[in-house]
């Protein structure tokens, strides 16, 4: 995946860009989604810095796609697994009705949790590499 960013100010070997959330549809109307409402917004990203741009440079920025991926398939499965795992656990263990859905309501709950610490204190944020200075 590459995109153009703006390099807001540099740390270091690395770098802290702003970059314009797309739509993956590009807003043509096709999609039922409707995320062009989301299109203008800027997220901010830190990538690595090795070839050496400064602060005010455009510049392209390359994430790995299987690492995205990943992070969507974490994002989207880990929830449902866990409301799942917990359900039948509760049910397995007591005869109450609406015990496994209090359950279950829970470990979805907990695995929001679970994936907030999990993501902000990963050691390695650094997903994102500048590969050229536009």
């Amino acid at each position: 995946m590459n995109k153009k960013a703006y390099v807001k100010e540099i740390s270091g070997a690395k770098a802290v860009l702003s970059v314009k959330r797309e739509c993956m549809c590009a807003g043509k109307g096709s999609c039922e989604a409707k995320c062009f409402t989301l299109q203008n917004d800027v997220i901010e990203v830190e990538a690595d810095n090795s070839i050496g741009a400064k602060t005010g440079d455009f510049v392209e920025v390359e994430g790995k796609t299987s690492v995205i991926l990943a992070y969507s398939a974490i994002i989207f499965i880990l929830p449902v697994f866990s409301g799942l795992m917990f359900y039948f656990a509760a049910q397995a263990l007591t005869k109450n009705i609406t015990a496994p859905y209090i359950v279950s309501l829970a470990g979805f709950i907990a695995s929001f949790v679970f994936l907030y610490f999990l993501l902000n204190n990963k050691k390695n944020k650094n997903d994102f590499k500048i590969t050229k200075i536009l």
